[in-house]
């Protein structure tokens, strides 16, 4: 027994000798998921990934957003490439990931279960220790983003000081996001420009987030979607059109509100073939003025002069919930 427990002690040891041993890592991926009880979208998901190079930390961010709605199934892919002028060993805080002990991530990680959690990060850091890959877990909880104090964990603080340095360097943090998205414009899905989109692309990372509900590669492949864009038509204009004619604007605020349908007007076309009294007979409120604005810019034959006109103009969705 006495030779077993010192042959055991030894190798004991000899293991934590090697794991000091580790040199610090020259690349590192770290996954975020963070999640939020307000959406949808409720999970915001990036990789950045640090690369040294010499005395600079080359930093490229992949931000991947599911789509906010069945409306618009389009996921939304940023890319943001910096190059840090300090080392990866002080942007880490000169903390070798290689040498946490696992014991540690574990106890930081028992957190969850005292409480409710309705927001936070999963933290996943993927790094080369020697001869082995280590992802390393490392959450962020709402009470450490929202009210840090002294008790909060070695790591978890850690972690936390990380993201800090890396969403200032590359403008993106899942907090600044708007809840609700007015902009109709989505961004274009970016080219398979770099090695790191390529391998999320190719489904390579889509382990590292662990259960999560979307997965990076289909995310990707979601962002390829063509964009669908709101609609608006003139349906009816009785019996003249106007021979110049200018849409109206869908108004960010209606299309965020998924309001859509038909507007009714009537209007008089005078001596100069502007339009004039022009009223709504029906339609959604909130689109009647941007309708009267549109028609105040249209003109019509120098002939029709004296006509009424009943008219009506369409603002559709351009999804499966647009009455058709």
């Amino acid at each position: 027994m006495a030779l077993g427990s010192v042959l055991l002690f030894g190798d004991i040891c000899a293991a934590q000798k090697d794991n000091n041993q580790i040199k610090s890592p020259t690349e590192i991926v770290i996954a975020r998921d963070s999640f939020i009880d307000v959406g949808p979208p409720f999970n915001y998901y990036d990789l950045t990934f640090l690369r040294s190079q010499a005395e600079n930390t080359d930093v490229e961010r992949i931000s991947l957003t599911p789509p906010a709605d069945a409306c618009y199934p389009r996921a939304e892919i940023e890319v943001a490439h910096v190059l840090l002028k300090e080392p990866l060993s002080d942007l880490l805080e000169n903390v070798n990931p290689c040498r946490i002990s696992e014991k540690a991530l574990k106890a930081e990680l028992k957190r969850r279960n005292k409480g409710l959690v309705f927001s936070g990060m999963n933290v996943s850091i993927q790094v080369q220790c020697g001869a082995r890959m280590r992802v390393i877990r490392a959450d962020i909880l709402d009470r450490d983003i929202f009210d840090e104090h002294p008790r909060t964990p070695q790591y978890t603080s850690w972690s936390r000081t990380i993201f800090e340095k890396l969403d200032k360097a590359t403008g993106q943090s899942p907090w600044d996001k708007p809840v609700f998205a007015v902009d109709a414009t989505p961004p274009a899905a970016p080219t398979l420009q770099s090695s790191a989109l390529q391998a999320i692309a190719d489904g390579k990372f889509d382990e590292i987030f662990g259960d999560v509900p979307d997965r990076p590669s289909g995310l990707y492949r979601l962002a390829q979607n063509p964009p669908r864009q709101p609609f608006i038509e003139m349906t009816k204009s009785d019996p003249v059109r106007p021979t110049i004619y200018v849409d109206p604007i869908f108004p960010p605020i209606a299309k965020a509100a998924r309001v859509h349908g038909n507007v009714d007007f009537h209007m008089v076309i005078g001596s100069d073939g502007a339009a004039k009294d022009a009223a709504i007979d029906s339609g959604p409120k909130m689109l009647w003025q941007t309708t009267l604005d549109a028609i105040a810019k249209w003109k019509f034959a120098a002939d029709d002069s004296g006509k009424a006109v009943q008219g009506s103009i369409r603002f559709g969705l351009n999804c499966s919930s647009d009455a058709k």
